[in-house]
């Protein structure tokens, strides 16, 4: 059941979003940054996925598909102790600066 409660809230806040309906004018090119952006909401800002590299790929079926390598995690930092602290994610992990960094050049 907690799974669902996850979904409806998903597609809540899609019926909130400021362009709602318009996400059939998306290019495949903007995904890669919606996913991103994507894992800092899901992670409820703790956590974000950045410089997603890798191929795009159309299958026979029309299916299209991205295979990303080399991601970057870049995690909030916290005071308390917890899960969030204990992670490490390494050299690449600029913390709140990489997120900034991040939606310094994201289109909402």
């Amino acid at each position: 059941e907690e799974e669902s409660d996850e979904k409806e809230d998903i597609f809540r806040d899609q019926a909130n979003a400021p362009d709602y309906g318009s996400y059939g004018k998306l290019k495949d090119s903007d995904f890669p940054q919606a996913f991103s952006h994507f894992t800092y909401e899901q992670s409820k800002k703790n956590l974000i996925v950045v410089d997603l590299q890798g191929v795009f790929e159309v299958s026979g079926d029309g299916t299209k598909s991205y295979r990303f390598t080399d991601p970057v995690i870049h995690k909030r930092t916290h005071k308390k102790a917890g899960q969030m602290r204990r992670w490490s994610f390494g050299r690449t992990d600029r913390h709140e600066k990489g997120m900034q960094a991040f939606f310094h050049t994201h289109e909402r």
